[in-house]
């Protein structure tokens, strides 16, 4: 059964490449005569293939997207006095244009790190969307128990997808974010929201009760990012609740968690910030949720730390939680909002799932280093950043190594491939 198992992954992986290039890609080259097309797969007996394709494709974008945000944001930083730190890719994606005032980032839309990630992007896209395409095709007096999973999974990735084009790209420095689909125009945020949320709402349909109020805590996340805090409370309160399973992306040593891989103890590219370490000075027992291990680090220079809450190649991350859905009920009571649960207890009801000692004032500045730990190495720090207009101005802070930012890119950047091929944009 282990060998079967085993198979069944690598013939998916590999089945991804091969379908997973955008159709304007190759339309010119004759298809494989033993490989089947993705518009071949198309009957009742092909979906639990496709469904598993999808989420394999969603574990290889959510981990990639969300450690180059954090990189980009002031929870990771790259630097070349840690042992083997030589990405230059990575060194472009953290300031966005830090070496000096004539270089404002303009041209890092060229990245090979992000091209990947962005590449991922789309094919989970794709996929979602023609997972619903081909279920929608059967006979539905014949469904049985796939089609609805078919439909759930198609919906609810369809929708993550547009949410991290919303959340994490934009076609130019200081620009609105967003992205286009399928050699559109460039779809803005408040559109790609909007679209995000309609396939989470088409989800709602064919959700048990518990993936319910995981799609209502991702549209509570979307109106919060959009700072609709009225249509947010409102989500968040049909959201998830204390001892829920969050939602997560799923890693092996085959397709590894990138921040274990990147940003951990599989190869130190990526250190975390200064004040995590500042956090577990303050309160030892921060450390059960910010674990950090000594990076090796140049003789002389200042004493840098990798991340280890991902320690293991296959552990899983964090889409949405009970916890984060918490965190954005504390928020919106002190936005003004009526939720069902004081600020204090919210954040406090999170705090103690680490034995950490409950806080008596909580404010909007609590929540947003509340934020800044809970939700550690999950994507969250860039969204945060840019709605409490708080960005960071240097990079390798306090350190030997600290540098000025000059550019001002606050999202990922859409490639200069799609740029180049895209007529539109």
């Amino acid at each position: 059964m282990k060998m079967k198992n085993i198979f069944t992954t690598i013939v998916t992986i590999a089945m991804l490449a091969i379908i997973g290039c955008g159709e304007s890609w190759y339309q010119d080259v004759d298809p494989l005569l033993d490989v089947a097309e993705d518009r071949e797969l198309k009957d009742r007996e092909d979906l639990p293939f496709l469904i598993k394709g999808v989420k394999v494709r969603l574990g290889t974008v959510h981990d990639h997207v969300s450690m180059l945000s954090d990189l980009l944001s002031d929870q990771l930083e790259f630097t070349q006095n840690v042992e083997n730190a030589t990405f230059p890719s990575y060194n472009q994606i953290d300031g966005m244009g830090k070496a000096d005032q004539y270089d404002d980032g303009s041209g890092f839309d060229d990245n090979n790190s992000l091209g990947y990630a962005y590449t991922d992007l789309g094919q989970l896209r794709k996929y979602a969307d023609l997972l619903i395409e081909t279920v929608s095709g059967l006979d539905a007096s014949s469904a049985t128990a796939d089609d609805a999973s078919a439909f759930f999974t198609g919906y609810l990735y369809g929708g993550l997808a547009r949410h991290m084009y919303a959340t994490y790209f934009a076609l130019e420095s200081g620009g609105d974010s967003g992205s286009p689909i399928d050699d559109s125009p460039m779809i803005y945020s408040a559109a790609m929201y909007d679209y995000a949320r309609s396939k989470y709402t088409a989800a709602l349909d064919y959700a048990s009760d518990d993936e319910k109020r995981i799609v209502y805590s991702l549209i509570a996340r979307t109106y919060l990012y959009q700072k609709d805090y009225a249509s947010a409370a409102s989500h968040a309160a049909q959201g998830m609740t204390d001892g829920d399973a969050p939602l997560v992306s799923e890693y092996s040593a085959m397709s590894t968690n990138e921040y274990y891989q990147h940003a951990g103890v599989g190869r130190t590219q990526c250190v975390v910030a200064g004040r995590f370490l500042d956090y577990v000075v303050a309160d030892s027992g921060e450390a059960v949720r910010l674990p950090v291990q000594e990076a090796p680090t140049t003789t002389g220079e200042t004493q840098r730390y990798i991340q280890t809450k991902y320690d293991e190649a296959s552990d899983p991350i964090n889409i949405i939680s009970w916890q984060e859905n918490h965190l954005m009920l504390a928020e919106l009571s002190l936005r003004g909002e009526s939720v069902a649960v004081s600020a204090a207890d919210a954040v406090n009801a999170v705090r103690g799932v680490h034995g950490l000692a409950a806080l008596t004032d909580v404010t909007l500045d609590v929540v947003y280093a509340e934020r800044d730990k809970e939700l550690f190495g999950t994507g969250q720090r860039l969204p945060d950043q840019n709605r409490w207009d708080s960005w960071h101005t240097t990079t390798n802070t306090g350190t030997t190594h600290q540098e000025d930012i000059f550019g001002a890119w606050k999202f990922l950047p859409v490639t200069r491939s799609e740029k180049n091929n895209n007529p539109n944009i």
